[in-house]
């Protein structure tokens, strides 16, 4: 059960709040709470959908393990995000895996409540689609990164969307990690960062950076942040 600001936390949501009212009421009375510990599975590839998801507090990683073992992210799922509709609406199964980034709080909407509130609120539906539309648009996004960037152009890419989120110039997040974001070992994300220490650009720390100088990451992606 989730307690008054879990509760609060939703009825602030943005999605929620572009839902007509009775529709946002019934929504809101049906969500259930559940936390998570830093590297837990949140659902996996193949499981069936129970629900759509929303990040309370934390952070979930959306990923693939490669034939080799390793671990691709596709993408991070920051507070107020939802995530998880894909399986909702076509009934199929989960696409990827989801596991909490850090100790994580995450409000679920049951399947049967939000196939319900479509029937009786058509407004739901249509945010449900738009919904599936924006995460289209970001995977899209991905694709373009990956085949028109370099490595370095898309861990740079990375890094200031996320300095962008919490406005500051320290970068939380282990190599392996970023690696795995940009779709590179660690050793290769290691040699990258290696050489913008070296020219000043980059502070490294223990469990992430800090940025000296943006301005050089932002020339290396010219218009295209």
């Amino acid at each position: 059960m989730g307690n008054d600001v879990d509760v609060d936390n939703l009825n602030d949501n943005p999605w929620l709040t572009s839902l007509p009212a009775k529709a946002q009421v019934e929504l809101i009375k049906m969500a259930k709470f559940k936390s998570y510990v830093q590297g837990q599975l949140v659902h996996s590839r193949g499981s069936q959908a129970d629900g759509l998801y929303c990040v309370i507090s934390g952070e979930v990683r959306i990923s693939a393990t490669t034939l080799n073992g390793e671990e691709v992210v596709f993408t991070r799922v920051q507070a107020s995000s939802w995530f998880g509709e894909i399986a909702l609406l076509d009934g199929g199964n989960r696409t990827h895996d989801g596991y909490a980034s850090t100790d994580t709080k995450i409000a679920i909407l049951p399947k049967q409540a939000v196939m319900e509130a479509c029937q009786k609120y058509p407004d739901v539906y249509q945010a449900l689609v738009k919904m599936l539309c924006l995460h289209s648009r970001q995977a899209f996004d991905a694709i373009n990164d990956l085949l028109l960037f370099t490595p370095a152009q898309r861990m740079a890419k990375i890094i200031l969307g996320r300095l962008k989120l919490s406005d500051n110039k320290d970068f939380k997040l282990k190599q392996e990690e970023l690696g795995a974001m940009v779709g590179v070992s660690r050793q290769s994300a290691n040699k990258i960062l290696k050489a913008w220490e070296a020219q000043g650009w980059i502070k490294r720390n223990y469990g992430g950076l800090s940025i000296t100088d943006k301005h050089k990451l932002y020339e290396m992606l010219g218009n295209h942040i």
